[in-house]
Protein backbone atom coordinates (compact mmCIF):
# COMPACT_ATOMS: atom_id res chain seq x y z
CA UNK A 1 0.00 0.00 0.00
CA UNK A 2 2.21 2.27 0.79
CA UNK A 3 4.55 1.82 -2.57
CA UNK A 4 1.26 2.37 -4.09
CA UNK A 5 0.52 5.57 -2.42
CA UNK A 6 3.68 6.80 -2.40
CA UNK A 7 4.20 6.56 -6.64
CA UNK A 8 0.87 8.12 -6.77
CA UNK A 9 1.81 11.22 -4.89
CA UNK A 10 5.09 11.22 -7.08
CA UNK A 11 3.56 10.88 -10.27
CA UNK A 12 0.90 13.52 -9.61
CA UNK A 13 3.38 15.83 -8.14
CA UNK A 14 5.51 15.19 -11.73
CA UNK A 15 2.69 15.32 -13.53
CA UNK A 16 2.09 19.41 -12.66
CA UNK A 17 5.21 20.35 -14.76
CA UNK A 18 3.77 18.67 -18.10
CA UNK A 19 2.15 20.30 -20.77
CA UNK A 20 -0.06 18.62 -23.16
CA UNK A 21 0.25 19.34 -26.79
CA UNK A 22 -2.84 21.35 -26.51
CA UNK A 23 -0.84 23.73 -24.11
CA UNK A 24 1.96 23.81 -25.84
CA UNK A 25 -0.12 24.68 -28.56
CA UNK A 26 -1.47 27.49 -26.62
CA UNK A 27 1.34 28.98 -25.81
CA UNK A 28 1.96 33.02 -27.19
CA UNK A 29 4.43 33.02 -30.29
CA UNK A 30 5.70 36.02 -28.92
CA UNK A 31 6.77 34.05 -25.41
CA UNK A 32 10.59 33.80 -24.80
CA UNK A 33 12.05 30.57 -27.18
CA UNK A 34 14.21 29.70 -24.23
CA UNK A 35 11.94 29.84 -21.66
CA UNK A 36 9.45 27.51 -23.79
CA UNK A 37 11.97 25.32 -24.59
CA UNK A 38 13.19 24.98 -20.73
CA UNK A 39 9.47 24.51 -19.90
CA UNK A 40 9.22 21.68 -22.93
CA UNK A 41 12.67 19.91 -21.65
CA UNK A 42 11.35 19.99 -17.64
CA UNK A 43 8.17 18.75 -18.85
CA UNK A 44 10.07 16.00 -20.98
CA UNK A 45 11.63 14.66 -18.26
CA UNK A 46 9.27 14.88 -15.90
CA UNK A 47 6.86 12.45 -18.40
CA UNK A 48 9.94 10.60 -18.22
CA UNK A 49 10.33 10.32 -15.01
CA UNK A 50 6.04 9.29 -14.76
CA UNK A 51 6.89 6.84 -16.92
CA UNK A 52 9.43 4.90 -15.23
CA UNK A 53 7.64 5.04 -12.31
CA UNK A 54 4.55 3.57 -13.48
CA UNK A 55 6.21 0.88 -15.99
CA UNK A 56 8.85 0.28 -13.23
CA UNK A 57 5.92 -1.04 -10.67
CA UNK A 58 4.24 -3.10 -13.50
CA UNK A 59 7.22 -4.62 -15.37
CA UNK A 60 8.89 -5.67 -12.03
CA UNK A 61 5.94 -7.26 -10.48
CA UNK A 62 5.78 -10.96 -10.05
CA UNK A 63 2.34 -12.62 -9.07
CA UNK A 64 0.44 -9.52 -8.70
CA UNK A 65 -2.92 -9.29 -10.21
CA UNK A 66 -6.15 -11.17 -10.67
CA UNK A 67 -4.87 -12.48 -13.81
CA UNK A 68 -0.83 -13.07 -13.17
CA UNK A 69 -1.39 -16.74 -12.32
CA UNK A 70 -3.87 -17.68 -15.13
CA UNK A 71 -1.83 -15.98 -17.68
CA UNK A 72 1.77 -17.32 -16.63
CA UNK A 73 -0.22 -20.54 -17.06
CA UNK A 74 -2.05 -19.48 -20.56
CA UNK A 75 1.76 -18.75 -21.40
CA UNK A 76 2.76 -22.08 -21.22
CA UNK A 77 0.15 -23.64 -22.79
CA UNK A 78 0.26 -21.24 -25.91
CA UNK A 79 4.09 -21.84 -26.28
CA UNK A 80 3.72 -25.58 -25.97
CA UNK A 81 0.68 -25.94 -28.58
CA UNK A 82 -1.86 -26.76 -26.08
CA UNK A 83 -5.55 -24.49 -26.17
CA UNK A 84 -5.57 -21.60 -24.79
CA UNK A 85 -9.00 -19.27 -24.86
CA UNK A 86 -6.20 -16.57 -25.44
CA UNK A 87 -6.22 -14.35 -28.64
CA UNK A 88 -3.52 -14.91 -31.38
CA UNK A 89 -1.29 -11.62 -30.33
CA UNK A 90 -1.40 -13.00 -26.74
CA UNK A 91 -0.36 -16.62 -28.12
CA UNK A 92 2.49 -15.41 -30.65
CA UNK A 93 4.01 -13.01 -27.66
CA UNK A 94 4.44 -15.99 -25.39
CA UNK A 95 5.91 -18.08 -27.83
CA UNK A 96 8.60 -15.89 -29.09
CA UNK A 97 9.37 -14.71 -25.58
CA UNK A 98 10.04 -17.98 -24.98
CA UNK A 99 12.38 -18.89 -27.67
CA UNK A 100 14.10 -16.07 -27.34
CA UNK A 101 14.16 -15.63 -23.18
CA UNK A 102 13.70 -19.39 -22.30
CA UNK A 103 11.81 -20.09 -18.77
CA UNK A 104 11.60 -15.93 -17.48
CA UNK A 105 9.40 -15.16 -20.50
CA UNK A 106 6.54 -14.73 -19.05
CA UNK A 107 8.32 -11.87 -16.73
CA UNK A 108 9.48 -10.59 -20.67
CA UNK A 109 5.45 -10.99 -21.64
CA UNK A 110 4.09 -8.94 -18.63
CA UNK A 111 6.89 -6.43 -19.04
CA UNK A 112 6.12 -6.02 -22.79
CA UNK A 113 2.75 -5.60 -22.37
CA UNK A 114 3.33 -2.87 -19.09
CA UNK A 115 5.38 -1.22 -22.00
CA UNK A 116 2.86 -0.73 -24.33
CA UNK A 117 -0.22 0.19 -21.78
CA UNK A 118 1.74 2.86 -20.24
CA UNK A 119 3.15 4.28 -23.52
CA UNK A 120 -0.56 4.39 -25.13
CA UNK A 121 -2.26 5.90 -22.08
CA UNK A 122 0.67 8.48 -21.83
CA UNK A 123 0.47 9.22 -25.12
CA UNK A 124 -3.35 9.41 -25.64
CA UNK A 125 -2.91 11.85 -22.53
CA UNK A 126 -0.66 14.47 -23.89
CA UNK A 127 -2.08 14.25 -27.71
CA UNK A 128 -6.15 14.38 -26.37
CA UNK A 129 -5.97 16.26 -23.02
CA UNK A 130 -6.47 20.04 -23.06
CA UNK A 131 -5.12 19.90 -19.78
CA UNK A 132 -2.40 16.88 -18.55
CA UNK A 133 -2.54 17.74 -14.73
CA UNK A 134 -6.32 17.47 -14.42
CA UNK A 135 -6.43 14.49 -17.41
CA UNK A 136 -4.13 12.57 -15.82
CA UNK A 137 -5.01 12.99 -11.99
CA UNK A 138 -8.45 11.65 -13.09
CA UNK A 139 -6.53 8.89 -14.90
CA UNK A 140 -4.73 7.73 -11.41
CA UNK A 141 -7.28 8.37 -9.04
CA UNK A 142 -10.12 6.62 -10.91
CA UNK A 143 -8.39 3.50 -11.01
CA UNK A 144 -7.40 2.91 -14.73
CA UNK A 145 -3.47 2.30 -14.06
CA UNK A 146 -4.66 0.30 -10.90
CA UNK A 147 -6.94 -1.78 -12.87
CA UNK A 148 -4.20 -2.39 -15.13
CA UNK A 149 -2.16 -4.55 -12.65
CA UNK A 150 -5.12 -6.88 -12.55
CA UNK A 151 -6.52 -7.24 -15.27
CA UNK A 152 -3.71 -6.82 -18.26
CA UNK A 153 -5.02 -8.38 -21.37
CA UNK A 154 -7.84 -6.11 -21.41
CA UNK A 155 -5.92 -2.83 -20.15
CA UNK A 156 -3.59 -3.23 -22.74
CA UNK A 157 -6.40 -3.48 -25.33
CA UNK A 158 -7.59 -0.55 -23.51
CA UNK A 159 -4.96 1.52 -23.53
CA UNK A 160 -4.10 1.07 -27.47
CA UNK A 161 -7.95 1.48 -27.98
CA UNK A 162 -7.46 4.98 -26.05
CA UNK A 163 -4.79 6.09 -28.15
CA UNK A 164 -6.24 5.24 -31.51
CA UNK A 165 -8.84 8.38 -30.74
CA UNK A 166 -5.71 10.37 -31.53
CA UNK A 167 -5.63 9.41 -35.28
CA UNK A 168 -9.30 8.88 -35.36
CA UNK A 169 -9.75 12.70 -34.65
CA UNK A 170 -7.75 13.61 -37.17
CA UNK A 171 -9.19 11.74 -39.97
CA UNK A 172 -6.30 9.07 -40.27
CA UNK A 173 -8.67 6.50 -40.67
CA UNK A 174 -5.43 3.97 -41.17
CA UNK A 175 -3.49 4.29 -38.68
CA UNK A 176 -7.23 3.98 -36.55
CA UNK A 177 -7.80 0.89 -37.60
CA UNK A 178 -4.24 -0.38 -37.38
CA UNK A 179 -4.28 0.52 -33.30
CA UNK A 180 -7.84 -0.95 -33.16
CA UNK A 181 -6.97 -4.75 -34.79
CA UNK A 182 -3.41 -4.70 -32.74
CA UNK A 183 -5.75 -4.35 -29.60
CA UNK A 184 -8.06 -6.90 -31.10
CA UNK A 185 -5.01 -9.45 -31.16
CA UNK A 186 -4.53 -9.43 -27.54
CA UNK A 187 -8.62 -8.85 -26.77
CA UNK A 188 -11.00 -9.18 -29.56
CA UNK A 189 -13.40 -7.13 -27.31
CA UNK A 190 -12.11 -4.11 -28.73
CA UNK A 191 -13.36 -4.88 -32.18
CA UNK A 192 -16.87 -3.16 -30.93
CA UNK A 193 -14.97 0.10 -31.05
CA UNK A 194 -14.90 -0.45 -34.75
CA UNK A 195 -18.44 0.75 -34.72
CA UNK A 196 -18.67 2.89 -31.25
CA UNK A 197 -16.10 5.62 -32.44
CA UNK A 198 -16.72 6.21 -35.54
CA UNK A 199 -20.38 6.63 -34.73
CA UNK A 200 -19.65 8.87 -32.25
CA UNK A 201 -18.44 11.12 -34.22
CA UNK A 202 -21.26 11.78 -36.53
CA UNK A 203 -23.52 14.68 -35.52
CA UNK A 204 -26.54 13.22 -33.33
CA UNK A 205 -29.26 14.83 -35.06
CA UNK A 206 -32.83 13.71 -33.88
CA UNK A 207 -33.68 10.48 -36.58
CA UNK A 208 -30.40 9.43 -35.02
CA UNK A 209 -31.65 10.01 -31.90
CA UNK A 210 -34.32 7.78 -32.61
CA UNK A 211 -33.27 5.03 -34.02
CA UNK A 212 -30.38 4.53 -31.19
CA UNK A 213 -33.07 4.33 -28.63
CA UNK A 214 -35.40 2.12 -30.75
CA UNK A 215 -32.83 0.08 -31.33
CA UNK A 216 -31.85 -0.01 -27.82
CA UNK A 217 -35.43 -1.13 -26.98
CA UNK A 218 -35.13 -3.58 -29.24
CA UNK A 219 -32.53 -4.88 -28.08
CA UNK A 220 -33.76 -4.80 -24.81
CA UNK A 221 -36.96 -6.92 -25.82
CA UNK A 222 -35.20 -9.63 -27.35
CA UNK A 223 -32.73 -9.63 -24.91
CA UNK A 224 -32.50 -13.82 -24.41
CA UNK A 225 -32.09 -13.80 -28.39
CA UNK A 226 -28.92 -10.76 -27.67
CA UNK A 227 -27.63 -12.86 -25.03
CA UNK A 228 -27.43 -16.19 -27.00
CA UNK A 229 -25.72 -14.59 -30.49
CA UNK A 230 -23.32 -12.83 -27.32
CA UNK A 231 -22.30 -16.32 -25.59
CA UNK A 232 -21.62 -17.97 -29.23
CA UNK A 233 -19.07 -14.79 -30.39
CA UNK A 234 -17.89 -15.52 -26.98
CA UNK A 235 -18.43 -19.09 -25.96
CA UNK A 236 -15.73 -18.92 -22.87
CA UNK A 237 -18.39 -17.56 -20.97
CA UNK A 238 -21.09 -20.24 -21.78
CA UNK A 239 -20.95 -22.55 -18.72
CA UNK A 240 -20.50 -19.38 -16.10
CA UNK A 241 -22.28 -17.56 -14.18
CA UNK A 242 -22.26 -14.44 -16.72
CA UNK A 243 -24.29 -16.69 -19.19
CA UNK A 244 -27.53 -16.00 -16.75
CA UNK A 245 -26.97 -11.91 -17.02
CA UNK A 246 -24.86 -9.27 -17.54
CA UNK A 247 -23.47 -6.71 -14.41
CA UNK A 248 -24.74 -3.55 -15.17
CA UNK A 249 -22.66 -1.17 -13.07
CA UNK A 250 -25.23 1.54 -11.27
CA UNK A 251 -21.75 3.47 -10.70
CA UNK A 252 -21.06 3.84 -14.40
CA UNK A 253 -24.50 5.02 -15.02
CA UNK A 254 -24.29 7.92 -12.41
CA UNK A 255 -20.72 8.97 -13.73
CA UNK A 256 -22.37 9.18 -17.33
CA UNK A 257 -25.43 11.00 -16.06
CA UNK A 258 -23.26 13.62 -13.92
CA UNK A 259 -20.78 13.74 -16.79
CA UNK A 260 -23.84 14.60 -19.74
CA UNK A 261 -25.60 17.10 -17.47
CA UNK A 262 -22.74 19.53 -16.81
CA UNK A 263 -22.05 18.65 -20.27
CA UNK A 264 -25.73 20.45 -21.54
CA UNK A 265 -24.85 22.97 -18.71
CA UNK A 266 -21.67 24.17 -20.11
CA UNK A 267 -21.37 22.57 -23.24
CA UNK A 268 -24.58 22.04 -24.97
CA UNK A 269 -23.20 22.23 -28.45
CA UNK A 270 -21.58 19.44 -28.14
CA UNK A 271 -25.15 17.87 -28.30
CA UNK A 272 -26.42 20.02 -30.87
CA UNK A 273 -23.60 19.89 -33.06
CA UNK A 274 -23.04 23.73 -33.82
CA UNK A 275 -19.75 24.65 -33.59
CA UNK A 276 -16.50 23.34 -35.66
CA UNK A 277 -12.92 23.30 -34.83
CA UNK A 278 -10.38 20.69 -32.96
CA UNK A 279 -11.34 21.16 -29.79
CA UNK A 280 -15.04 21.08 -30.54
CA UNK A 281 -14.83 18.04 -32.41
CA UNK A 282 -13.05 16.24 -29.63
CA UNK A 283 -15.64 17.51 -27.24
CA UNK A 284 -18.51 16.35 -29.24
CA UNK A 285 -16.79 12.97 -29.78
CA UNK A 286 -16.65 12.49 -26.22
CA UNK A 287 -20.08 13.41 -25.30
CA UNK A 288 -21.32 10.93 -27.83
CA UNK A 289 -19.34 8.58 -26.33
CA UNK A 290 -20.87 8.88 -22.94
CA UNK A 291 -24.09 9.30 -24.86
CA UNK A 292 -23.75 5.65 -25.99
CA UNK A 293 -22.16 4.38 -23.02
CA UNK A 294 -25.14 5.31 -20.90
CA UNK A 295 -27.38 3.83 -23.67
CA UNK A 296 -25.41 0.72 -23.31
CA UNK A 297 -25.59 0.52 -19.63
CA UNK A 298 -29.91 0.75 -19.55
CA UNK A 299 -30.43 -1.35 -22.57
CA UNK A 300 -28.02 -4.00 -22.39
CA UNK A 301 -27.34 -4.14 -18.97
CA UNK A 302 -28.23 -8.13 -19.70
CA UNK A 303 -25.15 -8.74 -21.72
CA UNK A 304 -21.82 -10.80 -19.84
CA UNK A 305 -19.52 -7.88 -18.51
CA UNK A 306 -21.15 -5.22 -20.17
CA UNK A 307 -19.15 -2.63 -18.35
CA UNK A 308 -16.04 -3.84 -20.09
CA UNK A 309 -17.77 -2.43 -23.50
CA UNK A 310 -18.57 0.52 -21.67
CA UNK A 311 -15.25 1.45 -20.13
CA UNK A 312 -13.83 1.86 -24.43
CA UNK A 313 -16.35 4.57 -24.36
CA UNK A 314 -16.02 6.05 -20.43
CA UNK A 315 -12.43 6.06 -20.41
CA UNK A 316 -13.20 9.43 -22.26
CA UNK A 317 -14.21 11.22 -19.21
CA UNK A 318 -10.88 11.64 -18.45
CA UNK A 319 -10.34 13.83 -21.12
CA UNK A 320 -13.96 15.49 -21.61
CA UNK A 321 -14.75 16.44 -17.82
CA UNK A 322 -11.14 18.34 -17.39
CA UNK A 323 -12.41 20.55 -21.09
CA UNK A 324 -15.94 20.97 -19.23
CA UNK A 325 -15.16 22.35 -16.28
CA UNK A 326 -12.48 25.22 -18.23
CA UNK A 327 -15.04 26.09 -20.23
CA UNK A 328 -16.95 27.22 -17.29
CA UNK A 329 -16.02 31.12 -15.92
CA UNK A 330 -13.52 31.60 -13.48
CA UNK A 331 -15.10 31.78 -9.76
CA UNK A 332 -17.19 29.95 -7.64
CA UNK A 333 -18.70 28.07 -10.09
CA UNK A 334 -15.64 26.81 -11.98
CA UNK A 335 -14.16 26.19 -8.15
CA UNK A 336 -17.26 24.43 -7.09
CA UNK A 337 -16.45 21.86 -10.38
CA UNK A 338 -12.88 21.50 -9.52
CA UNK A 339 -13.85 20.46 -5.76
CA UNK A 340 -16.82 18.12 -7.09
CA UNK A 341 -15.11 16.21 -9.15
CA UNK A 342 -11.86 15.93 -6.94
CA UNK A 343 -13.58 14.92 -4.20
CA UNK A 344 -15.23 11.78 -6.31
CA UNK A 345 -12.05 10.82 -7.89
CA UNK A 346 -10.33 10.75 -4.26
CA UNK A 347 -13.68 9.03 -2.49
CA UNK A 348 -13.15 6.55 -5.58
CA UNK A 349 -9.35 6.22 -5.07
CA UNK A 350 -9.55 5.41 -1.67
CA UNK A 351 -12.61 2.89 -2.70
CA UNK A 352 -10.06 1.36 -4.50
CA UNK A 353 -7.03 0.98 -2.25
CA UNK A 354 -9.64 -0.37 0.39
CA UNK A 355 -10.25 -3.27 -2.16
CA UNK A 356 -6.85 -3.42 -3.27
CA UNK A 357 -6.42 -6.85 -1.71
CA UNK A 358 -9.57 -8.38 -2.11
CA UNK A 359 -9.97 -11.47 -4.99
CA UNK A 360 -11.10 -10.13 -8.52
CA UNK A 361 -8.67 -7.49 -7.80
CA UNK A 362 -5.32 -8.85 -5.59
CA UNK A 363 -3.18 -6.22 -6.37
CA UNK A 364 -1.81 -6.58 -2.71
CA UNK A 365 0.35 -7.40 -1.11
CA UNK A 366 2.97 -6.56 -4.17
CA UNK A 367 5.71 -8.94 -4.71
CA UNK A 368 8.78 -8.16 -7.32
CA UNK A 369 10.79 -10.98 -8.83
CA UNK A 370 13.73 -9.34 -7.39
CA UNK A 371 12.92 -10.57 -4.33
CA UNK A 372 10.12 -13.15 -4.47
CA UNK A 373 9.80 -16.37 -6.68
CA UNK A 374 6.87 -17.09 -8.69
CA UNK A 375 4.83 -19.98 -6.95
CA UNK A 376 4.58 -22.91 -9.13
CA UNK A 377 1.78 -22.94 -11.67
CA UNK A 378 -0.46 -25.63 -12.35
CA UNK A 379 1.02 -26.82 -15.56
CA UNK A 380 4.42 -27.41 -13.32
CA UNK A 381 2.70 -29.07 -10.41
CA UNK A 382 0.95 -32.09 -12.76
CA UNK A 383 4.08 -32.01 -14.84
CA UNK A 384 2.48 -31.14 -18.24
Amino acid sequence: MILYLTATAIVILFAGGVMSRREREAVPTTAVRGMVSRQTLTGSVLLAGIFAILFGILALRVNVGNDYGKYAEFMHLARVGAYVPTEPGFNLLARVAFRLFGDSSYLVCFAFMALVTVSCFLAAISCLAERFFPTFLMFMLLGYYFQSISTVRYYFALAVVTFSIVFLLRGDLPRFLLFVLLAALFHKSALVVLILYPLSTFRFRRGLFVALVSGGAAALLLRRHVLRLVLMLYPTYQETGYAAGGEGSLVSVVRCLLVLTLAFLVDRESFSGGERDGQADARRFFCHCNLLALALYVFFFYLPIISRIGYYLTVTQIFYVPALVLRLPSGWKRRAAVLVTASFCLAFFAYTMRHAADDGFRILPYQTFLFHDMPPITSETTGY
